[in-house]
C-alpha cells in the first residue's frame, strides 16, 4: 500500500518517502509511527498504544517518544505549533490530520473511503535495516553540524566500556579501557554522528541494561559494546556487537581474533580498535575513513604509557593524577610528536589545578602542555578547550573568551567548552548564558562528573537556586557516591534556607570524601548558616590539618559567618596570589553580601577583573 500526501509519497512495500520523487532519509521508528498513524487516522492514537505498538510495549521514555513525533513532524515540514499534519490532543494522544491518498502497488488511487484493516509492525530483517541506517546516515554526513541547536540531527550512539575475560584481568582492562576510549575518539571524529564522549560512557560501566541507559541519556539510538577475551595462549577475540536501543534488535556484530607476542603486541591493539570502527560501515562514510587509520603513535612503550596514564586520570584523586601526569610525560619523551599525551597531560594538570594543588602552580603548567600540543595539532579542539577552561579558572577573562571561542569553531561538540562558557557566563553575572551553556554542554556529556559539579556552581553564584537545586538533585541522583556533589549542594540548601538538609548532605560529602578540605570547609558553612557557629572554627582548623590544598575562598565565606571580615579578607589575598578558580563567583556569590560595601571588596574585585570597568570591556 502506498500513500500520498500533498507532495510525499509513502511506499509500505519498500519502506521508503519520497518528497517529488525524491528519497527522504527517516529512522525506522519514525517510519513505523507515521505509518501507524496513517492507518488509524481516523482516531486519535493513545502514547500508550504508540509505546505498545511501535516499540512493542518495551520500556520506552515519553522523550523518546516526543522526538519521534518530532522528527516525524519535521520531515513534512509540520511543527509542534503548526499542528497541521500531526496534532496533539492534549491528555489523549496523537492524530494524524493530513489529507491522505491512497494507492494500490500499481500506483492508481483507490476509494479513500473504504478503510483498510489496521495493519501490525512489520518486523524489518536486519540485512534491510542496515541499508535503511546506510541510507539515512549518507545523507546526514554531507549535512553541516548545528548540534548545539539540534542535537538530535544524527544517530546518536553509546560506546559502552569494553568488559574482559582472562586469568589476568588486571593486566587487560586498561588495555580494554583504552580501546574503547579510541573507538570513542575517531567515532567523534566523524561529522554525521553524535557519540556519547568518554566521561559519561565510562559512567556506564558494569552491564547496565537498556532500561537503565535510557533513563540516564534518553536519546540514545544505538549501543555498541564488545568484550575482549585473553587465553593463556596469549591468543584474543574481541566480541562486538550494537544493538539498536528503541527495540533491542541485533544491528551489528563481527569478532576479531588475533594473537598478542612481543612482536605484533603493539600493531594488533591498533587492528583491534580500527577494526571495531571499519565493520561500523552503516556509519562510517568514505569521505571519514583516512582519517579513521591514524593512530596516535608508532611507538609501543610511549603507548602503553599512555593507556596506564589513562587509567589513572580516569580515577581523578590528587595522587592518581599526579601519577597521570608522570606517565604521560614518559610516553612524550619516547614520543615528542605523540600529540594526545600532551591533551591527557594537560587535561590532568587542570584537573588537579581546579580541586587538589594551588592553581598559581599548576597553571603554567597547563598551559606549556597546551602549547606543545598545539605545535603537534594546531586543529585540537580538545586542547584549546582545555586550556580555555583553564584561563576561566584563572580569571584570565579575555584570553578564556577567545580560545574557548576558537575550540568551538573546531568541534562545536565538546562539553567541556561549553562548561567553560557557563563558567565564564556565570563570572560576568549573565544568568541566560549560564543556562544555555549548561544546557548544551548537559546534552553532549550528561554523566560528566566535572560538569555536575561545576555546573551546580555556575547557577548557584548567579543565584539560580531553584535551579541550582535542581541540578544538584539531578547529578546525585546521577552519582550517589560522589561526595564533592553533595558537598556542593548543601551550599544552595543552605542559601535557599534548608538548613536540616543542608548539614545532611554536607555530613553525606564528608563520609564519602573524608580527606577532601572542602567537605569539612562545607560543612562548616552548613552548620554556621544554621546558627551553630561554635562548630565552624574546629572544622577549619581540622580542613587545615588536612595534607591537602585548602581553598582560601571558601575559608573565608566561613569567617564572614563568624563577623571576622579582617580574617576574610585576608584570606581573600591569598586566594588572589593563590589564582584560586572560586574567585571567578566573587561578583554575585550571596555568601559575601555581608561584605559588599566594604571597601576591600570593591579593590578584591579589580584584582581578578570583575569590576565595573573592566566587565564593560568583556565579551558577552
Amino acid at each position: 500500500m502506498n500513500y500520498r500526501i500533498a507532495n510525499f509519497e509513502i511506499d509500505t512495500s519498500l519502506f521508503k518517502i519520497t518528497n517529488k520523487g525524491k528519497e527522504v532519509a527517516v529512522e525506522p521508528k519514525v517510519f513505523d509511527l507515521i505509518v501507524y498513524l496513517i492507518n488509524q487516522r481516523h482516531r486519535v492514537i493513545s502514547r500508550d498504544e504508540l509505546f505498545a505498538e511501535i516499540w512493542a510495549g518495551r520500556d520506552v521514555s515519553d522523550t523518546t517518544l516526543s522526538n519521534h513525533v518530532k522528527s516525524a513532524r519535521k520531515l513534512f515540514g509540520d511543527t509542534g505549533e503548526l499542528q497541521k499534519v500531526i496534532a496533539t490532543v492534549r491528555g489523549r494522544g496523537y492524530q494524524f490530520i493530513a489529507a491522505v491518498e491512497e494507492f494500490t502497488d500499481y500506483n492508481k488511487p483507490i476509494d479513500k473511503h473504504v478503510k483498510s484493516k489496521p495493519s501490525r509492525l512489520v518486523k524489518f530483517s536486519i540485512p534491510f535495516l542496515l541499508l535503511t541506517i546506510v541510507a539515512f546516515v549518507f545523507v546526514y554526513l554531507w549535512r553541516p553540524v548545528q548540534l548545539e541547536e539540534k542535537p538530535n540531527a544524527h544517530p546518536y550512539v553509546l560506546v559502552l566500556p569494553f568488559t574482559v575475560s582472562s586469568d589476568e584481568p588486571e593486566k587487560w582492562q586498561p588495555f580494554a579501557e583504552q580501546m574503547t576510549r579510541e573507538v570513542i575518539r575517531k567515532l567523534r571524529r566523524l561529522p554525521g554522528l553524535q557519540v556519547v564522549p568518554p566521561a559519561s560512557a565510562f559512567a556506564l560501566q558494569g552491564h547496565p541494561t537498556l532500561a537503565e541507559i535510557q533513563q540516564k541519556i534518553p536519546d540514545i539510538d544505538y549501543v555498541l559494546e564488545a568484550a575482549v577475551n585473553v587465553n593463556t595462549g596469549q591468543r584474543i577475540r574481541v566480541s562486538a556487537d550494537m544493538i539498536n536501543s528503541d527495540n533491542g534488535e541485533l544491528v551489528w556484530d563481527q569478532v576479531i581474533d588475533g594473537k598478542v607476542n612481543q612482536q605484533n603486541f603493539f600493531s594488533l591493539q591498533s587492528d583491534i580498535a580500527q577494526g571495531v570502527v571499519d565493520s561500523l560501515k552503516l556509519i562510517v562514510g568514505e569521505h571519514d575513513k583516512r582519517a579513521l587509520r591514524v593512530f596516535p603513535t608508532s611507538n609501543l612503550k610511549a603507548y602503553e604509557l599512555f593507556v596506564a596514564g589513562q587509567q589513572q586520570l580516569s580515577q581523578v584523586s590528587n595522587q592518581s593524577l599526579n601519577q597521570a601526569v608522570s606517565l604521560f610525560t614518559r610516553a612524550i619523551l619516547l614520543d615528542p610528536e605523540f600529540d594526545l599525551a600532551y591533551v591527557a597531560r594537560a587535561n590532568a594538570q587542570r584537573l588537579i589545578m581546579s580541586y587538589f594543588q594551588k592553581p598559581a602552580d599548576v597553571l603554567p603548567k597547563v598551559i606549556s602542555s597546551v602549547q606543545a600540543a598545539l605545535e603537534k595539532n594546531p586543529d585540537s579542539a580538545e586542547a584549546l578547550s582545555s586550556l580555555g577552561l583553564a584561563y576561566v579558572f584563572a580569571w584570565r577573562w579575555q584570553d578564556a573568551w577567545k580560545v574557548l571561542n576558537a575550540a568551538k569553531r573546531l568541534n562545536p561538540r565538546l562539553a567541556q567548552t561549553e562548561l567553560g562558557f557557563a563558567i565564564y557566563y556565570a563570572g560576568l553575572g549573565e544568568i541566560e548564558g549560564v543556562h544555555r551553556s549548561l544546557a548544551r554542554a548537559d546534552k553532549l556529556d550528561p554523566l560528566n562528573t566535572e560538569l555536575a559539579d561545576w555546573g551546580h556552581w555556575a547557577l548557584v553564584m548567579v543565584g539560580e537556586l531553584d535551579a541550582a537545586d535542581e541540578w544538584a538533585r539531578a547529578k546525585i541522583k546521577l552519582h550517589p557516591d560522589i561526595g564533592v556533589l553533595h558537598s556542593g549542594a548543601s551550599v544552595t540548601a543552605s542559601l535557599r534556607g534548608e538548613h536540616q538538609r543542608a548539614i545532611y548532605l554536607a555530613k553525606k560529602g564528608l563520609e564519602l570524601e573524608s580527606n577532601y578540605p572542602f567537605a569539612l570547609l562545607a560543612l562548616a558553612q552548613a552548620l554556621g548558616s544554621a546558627g551553630q557557629l561554635e562548630e565552624v572554627p574546629e572544622l577549619i582548623l581540622k580542613a587545615k590539618s588536612l595534607n591537602a590544598y585548602t581553598c582560601p575562598y571558601e575559608t573565608a565565606v566561613n569567617y564572614i559567618l563568624l563577623n571576622d571580615y579582617d580574617q576574610a579578607f585576608s584570606l581573600f589575598n591569598d586566594a588572589v596570589s593563590s589564582r584560586s578558580n572560586c574567585l571567578v563567583f566573587t561578583r554575585y556569590d550571596l555568601r559575601l553580601s555581608a561584605i559588599r560595601q566594604d571597601p576591600r571588596y570593591n579593590d578584591l574585585l579589580m584584582r581578578i577583573g570583575l569590576d565595573d570597568t573592566s566587565i564593560s570591556r568583556y565579551s558577552k
